[in-house]
């Protein structure tokens, strides 16, 4: 599904990314784990065609990054508020439409779980409900593959839980995601990546020891 060989990514005279190497199979979800400033999010734009890179190669199935053939494989949610403000949610799915296959049965299953109004602007709503729309509307793409930067980032319990209930209702899809919330991330994920020194420095399916090695490495 992703091959990655020998990536290099630099800002400035600051190695972020360092001959990285990984393969990742069709259907793994994968959590990248590290402190802020180790590159998760690096990472994930650059897969996601938004950030480009000085060295390496990148596969995704029958394309390489970039190319417009390897961001249609790819449904990337940002930590970041990236919607207009202006737009209505409503008017904002038929804008999908016109570029992706959108999964409406899937979309309309977590508004219902939302219980948002979506004739409202995007800027009407709070910055935790506008988390929960921008996960639902990247999660209700019809893609193989979901890039997810930190979906749990500044939300209350409550919130939290929605967008855990949504990432756990969609199947058979290969998922990399990165989040501080370990706990309640954990259990949605297979394989745990420890991004340290710009390179994955473990790479381990053991979800029994994966506080254990994040201490080893960060603490």
């Amino acid at each position: 599904m992703i091959e990655i060989e020998g990536l290099l990514k630099i800002y400035g005279r600051n190695i972020v990314l360092k001959d990285l190497s990984v393969k990742i199979g069709e259907g793994e979800r994968v959590y990248i784990l590290a402190p802020n400033g180790y590159g998760k999010t690096t990472f994930l734009k650059i897969l996601a065609n938004v950030e480009p890179f000085q060295k390496g190669r990148i596969r995704i199935r029958d394309s390489y990054v970039p190319s417009y053939k390897s961001r249609k494989y790819i449904s990337y949610v940002s930590e970041v508020d990236n919607i207009h403000p202006e737009f209505r949610i409503k008017e904002f799915v038929d804008f999908l439409k016109h570029f992706h296959k959108f999964n409406d049965e899937r979309f309309e299953g977590f508004v219902s779980l939302l219980n948002l109004d979506l004739s409202k602007k995007y800027s009407h709503f709070s910055k935790g409900e506008r988390t929960l729309i921008r996960v639902a509307l990247g999660l209700a793409l019809d893609v193989p593959i979901y890039l997810i930067d930190e979906p749990l980032s500044s939300l209350d319990f409550v919130l939290r839980e929605k967008v855990v209930k949504m990432l756990s209702e969609v199947e058979n899809r290969t998922f990399i995601f990165t989040s501080h919330q370990i706990d309640e991330l954990e259990p949605l994920a297979d394989r745990f990546l420890f991004l340290k020194d710009g390179r994955f420095a473990v790479d381990t399916k053991d979800r029994g020891r994966i506080k254990d090695i994040y201490r080893e490495l960060f603490a």
